[in-house]
C-alpha cells in the first residue's frame, strides 16, 4: 500500500495524470471515500490525461458514463444507487476487464463483480484544511505493479 495527500484538486488530478500514464486496457481501479472525498476530481484529472475532451462528472443517475474518444476508452461507475439493488444481471460486468479502464466508485456495491485483479484506492478528508486528501493506493493481482511504479 503506498499513500499520498494532495492539498487542493489540482494535486488529487496531478496524480491521477500519473495514474494515466500507467493504466491498461482491462484495469479495473476502484474510488473508495465518502461523499466529496475528491473521487471524481480524481476521475476528472484520469480522463483528461487520457485525451478525453467531453465533460466528466460522477454518473450517479445513470450509474455508469462511457468516454471513448481518449487513449483509450474510459467506463466510469458510480455504484451508490445500487446499494438497495445489487449488481448482478444488470450487465455491467461487460464493461469489466474489457477494451478500457473502468473505474467503480462505491465499490462495494459491485463487490460481487470485482476482479481479482484490480487497483483499490481510497479517500479521505484530512482534518483541518477542507481540500486536503489522504489517498492510499493498494494494488491487488497484476494492478500491484501500479502501485509500485506510481508516484505522486
Amino acid at each position: 500500500m503506498k499513500s499520498y495527500q494532495t492539498n487542493n484538486p489540482k494535486e488529487t488530478q496531478a496524480l491521477a495524470e500519473q495514474l494515466a500514464k500507467l493504466v491498461y486496457s482491462g484495469l479495473v481501479v476502484t474510488l473508495q471515500g465518502d461523499l466529496g472525498a475528491g473521487k471524481t476530481t480524481f476521475t476528472q484529472g484520469l480522463a483528461k490525461a487520457l485525451g478525453i475532451t467531453s465533460r466528466v462528472k460522477s454518473p450517479t443517475f445513470n450509474i455508469l458514463n462511457t468516454y471513448e474518444e481518449g487513449r483509450i476508452p474510459l467506463y466510469h461507475f458510480d455504484a451508490y444507487r445500487l446499494e438497495n439493488m445489487g449488481a448482478a444481471d444488470q450487465g455491467f460486468e461487460d464493461y469489466l476487464g474489457t477494451d478500457g479502464v473502468t473505474l467503480i466508485e462505491w465499490p462495494q456495491y459491485m463487490a460481487d463483480l470485482l476482479p481479482n485483479d484490480r487497483l483499490e484506492m481510497t479517500f479521505t478528508r484530512m482534518a483541518g484544511a477542507d481540500s486536503d486528501r489522504e489517498i492510499v493506493v493498494r494494488g491487488l493481482g497484476q494492478a500491484a505493479q501500479i502501485e509500485e511504479d506510481l508516484h505522486g
